[in-house]
């Protein structure tokens, strides 16, 4: 409020006040003379505390170097209830302890990025080329634990099916299981009659004919012979009817017959996402850069199988499934941008009278494609996936409709469409945000902060906006977040660290920057000047911290007006060049004892670029007079 002071008879100028508070995060997409007081008008290196002000984020460190680059991080837990880390490093795959030490366990994965799954007891991998796993195994003498890859693990334990049964030996039968995408073996389940020796296998030309049982007894192959080309078995002696009555199958032929390119289509998938009816027991596979627009579906509950019949053609061609979002009881599907289809398709779970599941698609409405397709994770129950346009959201399983998609990042839009390279941006979520890391930069949304400010949707959520994150792939375990770099190094963050040190990234600062709107005080047509005293910032208090307080005016470029530390006395961290015997953890202001004259708009900028220092931010206040009409 404005109050007059009169000394000695003579009045003192009208003093006036502007206050900024609530903090919250950036905007990149307005005009910077336009942005709401709460929101930084730029703002870097700061993520949002538990209530929602602005604070360094915490640093990194390198743990460990591999062959670049580094391709994907997981962790399996084995059947011994061993929990193991992997690192996929350009061509090799390393066991690692999730500190610094990683043994290498194979050498001929394709470099490529890869996802995978923990199932059964096993790792799986996809890396565009093969779909493999990795096995536990411990030797005897001394209980030495070994972990084992190879690229045909999958094919030598994949399901073997029964295609057809209650076949006579002139062939027929009903069709049971489909033929395995993964293997060339299967099964068909006969009937003995007593009489007939030439049994017809429900193909030809097959490759080998690998076991032969009558009630489940393993036939000598000196008892048949076998023509591969007719796809016949023929015993010297005729099987005898089942010995519980005739008409039962008792003749069990196990065949190989490899189609060429069957698993090349499982092979060469590289994203994939599980669903079912009422629980996630399927796997589904896409991402095969030959056939774009389709994926399969695996067995119940089954890795190693994958029907030849469970695949499904979602949309054209032209455009190719990017990744999948959970969404209720609905798996969705998004596809990359089209210009005359559509992007985004809903797929349900259904049972009919049989028993039988199936899962039927539904094409949404034409909106917006993904053009990432390591970018798409939940936050907080709400699917997101970026698109050319921003991160965009899934709000409705009513895909048809019109309003189905909305722009969650529009306060980051502006920054973010200039990134190049968006196709290999990569996300993932932590600790209540969703990070989004594209050449070195992460923009992250919290999820805690919605705002319904935005000016196109119905909500969006606080941005802040991060550099010098060189992340190539994400890793969320347990709280902590990993990840790996274009030139093989594999990092965490260092929320483990309790002291100072936790600010700052390999052992170099982090430069965190505060920067109100450009201000005109609520008058463009006259001049204004910041007093001297009554103008100051509130600091979050850390056991060290400084600010260094700049401002910018329609006159001069940045300049530094103020710098200040603010530390706080720990004997568990202390700093002997810094002493300092405030004990009090409460936060702090900082007057900027600096007259700021004949500004038309003014901005305030905080910075702390100081290694080893905390640094955040609750408010900040001016105090100014009116001074001569602009002319």
């Amino acid at each position: 409020m404005p109050r007059r002071v009169n000394v000695k008879g003579v009045s003192s100028p009208t003093m006036y006040r502007k206050r900024f508070a609530d903090f919250r995060g950036v905007d990149f997409s307005t005009d910077p003379t336009q942005v709401a007081d709460c929101r930084a008008a730029y703002a870097e290196n700061i993520v949002s505390d538990l209530a929602g002000f602005p604070e360094k984020r915490p640093g990194w460190r390198t743990l460990l170097t591999v062959e670049q680059p580094v391709n994907g991080l997981f962790y399996a837990v084995f059947p011994s209830g061993r929990g193991v880390f992997f690192i996929h490093g350009g061509t090799k795959l390393y066991t690692w302890d999730g500190d610094q030490t990683a043994t290498q366990i194979a050498s001929d994965l394709a470099n490529h990025r890869s996802c995978g799954f923990n199932h059964s007891g096993y790792l799986f991998l996809l890396e565009g080329t093969h779909y493999m796993m990795v096995t536990e195994s411990e030797t005897t003498d001394g209980g030495v634990t070994t972990y084992s890859y190879s690229k045909a693990l999958v094919k030598d334990n994949a399901f073997v099916p029964t295609t057809v049964v209650s076949t006579p030996a002139a062939g027929g039968g009903m069709a049971f299981e489909a033929v395995n995408l993964l293997t060339g073996k299967r099964k068909n389940s006969m009937i003995g009659d007593g009489t007939s020796t030439i049994f017809y296998l429900d193909t030809q030309e097959i490759d080998s004919v690998d076991r032969v049982s009558v009630e489940g007894e393993e036939v000598a192959a000196t008892e048949y012979t076998v023509d591969l080309t007719a796809g016949t078995v023929t015993f010297i002696t005729a099987p005898m009817a089942y010995s519980g009555g005739s008409g039962v199958d008792n003749v069990v032929i196990e065949f190989t017959k490899v189609v060429a390119g069957y698993a090349e289509r499982i092979e060469e998938c590289t994203t994939f996402a599980t669903y079912g009816l009422n629980n996630d027991n399927r796997l589904f596979f896409s991402g095969n850069p030959n056939k774009p627009n389709t994926d399969w579906q695996s067995g119940l509950m089954d890795p190693t199988y994958f029907p030849d019949t469970g695949y499904t053609k979602i949309g054209s061609d032209g455009s190719a499934i990017m990744g999948y979002l959970k969404q209720g009881d609905s798996l969705l599907v998004v596809k990359s941008e089209d210009g005359e289809d559509a992007e985004l398709y809903l797929r349900t779970a259904e049972i009919n009278e049989s028993g039988e599941v199936s899962f039927p698609i539904r094409q949404g409405a034409k909106g917006v494609g993904a053009i990432s397709a390591h970018a798409f994770a939940s936050l907080r129950d709400d699917p997101l996936f970026l698109s050319r346009e921003g991160v965009c959201a899934v709000i409705s399983s009513e895909v048809t409709g019109t309003r189905a998609l909305q722009d969650r990042s529009y306060y980051v839009n502006a920054r973010l469409r200039e990134e190049g390279g968006l196709n290999n941006a990569v996300a993932a979520v932590w600790n209540g945000y969703y990070l989004l890391s594209v050449n070195g930069h992460v923009y992250l949304a919290d999820g805690r902060q919605k705002t319904g400010n935005s000016e196109t949707e119905q909500y969006g959520y606080e941005w802040y906006y991060w550099t010098n994150v060189p992340a190539r792939v994400f890793f969320e375990h347990e709280g902590t977040l990993y990840f790996g770099t274009e030139s093989g190094k594999v990092c965490r963050f260092n929320t483990d660290i309790a002291v100072m040190s936790r600010y700052e990234d390999d052992d170099d600062a982090i430069t965190a920057v505060w920067a109100t709107r450009l201000f005109d005080l609520g008058t463009i047509a006259r001049r204004k000047t910041l007093t001297k005293k009554g103008c100051g910032v509130m600091i979050k208090p850390y056991t060290r911290s400084s600010v260094d307080i700049y401002i910018r005016t329609d006159r001069t470029h940045e300049s530094l007006i103020c710098a200040s530390t603010m530390d706080i006395l720990n004997f568990a961290d202390i700093d002997f060049e810094r002493l300092t015997f405030n004990t009090l953890d409460t936060p702090q202001v900082k007057a900027f004892n600096k007259k700021v004259k004949q500004f038309i708009v003014l901005q305030l900028v905080f910075k702390n670029v100081a290694k080893d220092e905390g640094f955040g931010i609750y408010g900040a206040e001016v105090q100014y007079t009116l001074d001569g009409y602009v002319k």
